[in-house]
């Protein structure tokens, strides 16, 4: 046997690997332009889905002219946009302020519960708890926000250079095609990816939308503080997978054990915001979606720690799609089909040749 035919496997092999480490390593060290990059291209396909909605409305039989639909589109999400960020930051404020105040209720609070456990040496929570800075947790959540809001400049003009090359993917897509996979393939995996990923958008902005506005009512009505806050944070935090769950959960419901000292009243707002959490993402989510994404949920979880530890909160929001365009891409190719079948759920995926 030829020694060089024999090492090509593995020289192959520790290639790839090589190859794999320095981008993920780019990506690392680049995420500061990276990252609004990455939520240029989410905001333009968001706008070019909102003008194909719009496109639908007829107005006297007739649509509206392009222009004037991509023009609505930015409205709306710049006008969404505002209202998120103004909405946050005024409450952000006022949670800063009164954080001490709650931070001085947990300890009573604890004692209780500690009379409730059979613990002769109960476990040192109290120290912990009073080493954490509530004020300055939310200051970070706040001082993330800002530097999203800081990068809107940058993320703008992402956005303006997309919409200019918009009408030249289409001809780059078919000059890079040729000679090398037929040019209906690559329009079908384009195909693919657009619609699982407009699929995904359209269900998990109707699931969280639900459960925060579900949630939000059940706040309301027994008169948990910043009862919006934390319908709004329950929203957004229901993008990112199982983790935000328990976080969209654990605040409010910890909130809800310090203000409170009714039992009853605890229970409905635990009790409700768990239920919620339970039927639209074990039950309504999953009849939606059907088996269209077919991601593995270990294979999420772990996305969802690689891309939290490289871009932190927005690779969180981000590594479902992420991972769904890799697993469609990589069913379309004998090479890659093997990676494919991983990430997917069920070891049944689409495309391939």
């Amino acid at each position: 046997m030829d020694p060089q035919t024999s090492s090509s496997p593995l020289l192959r092999s520790f290639l790839w690997l090589g190859i794999t480490i320095t981008l993920f390593f780019i990506l690392y060290i680049g995420q500061k332009l990276i990252i609004p990059l990455i939520l240029a291209v989410f905001i333009w396909y968001l706008i070019n889905v909102l003008s194909f909605a719009i496109m639908k409305l007829k107005i006297g039989g007739r649509s509206l002219p392009a222009s004037l639909r991509y023009i609505a589109s930015v409205l709306v999400i710049v006008a969404i946009l505002g209202v998120f960020f103004n909405f946050i930051t005024k409450n952000v404020n006022e949670v800063i302020r009164v954080a001490p105040e709650y931070q001085e209720r947990i300890e009573p609070l604890i004692d209780k519960i500690y009379g409730f456990l059979p613990f002769e040496e109960p476990p040192p929570l109290k120290e912990f708890v009073s080493q954490l800075d509530f004020s300055g947790i939310v200051r970070n959540v706040a001082g993330a926000l800002g530097t999203l809001a800081g990068n809107a400049g940058l993320i703008s003009i992402y956005v303006v250079f997309l919409f200019l090359e918009q009408r030249s993917f289409g001809p780059k897509i078919k000059g890079m095609a040729k000679g090398n996979i037929k040019e209906h393939e690559v329009f079908k995996i384009i195909k693919e990816i657009d619609e699982d990923t407009r699929k995904y958008i359209g269900i998990k902005t109707f699931a969280s939308l639900t459960t925060g506005v579900v949630s939000y009512g059940i706040m309301a009505a027994v008169g948990l503080d910043f009862a919006a806050f934390w319908g709004m944070l329950i929203f957004f935090f229901n993008f990112i997978p199982t983790v935000g769950s328990i976080l969209a959960t654990a605040f409010p419901s910890i909130l809800a054990l310090i203000q409170f000292e009714e039992p009853t009243t605890i229970g409905i707002v635990i009790g409700g915001i768990v239920a919620t959490q339970v039927a639209v993402g074990n039950f309504m989510e999953p009849r939606l979606m059907g088996n269209s994404l077919n991601l593995s949920p270990l294979v999420i979880l772990l996305s969802l720690s690689l891309w939290g530890s490289l871009w932190g909160v927005p690779g969180m929001f981000l590594c479902v799609p992420i991972t769904v365009i890799a697993m469609i891409i990589c069913s379309h190719f004998p090479q890659t089909r093997p990676i494919a079948v991983l990430l997917s759920g069920n070891g049944k995926i689409k495309g391939g040749r």
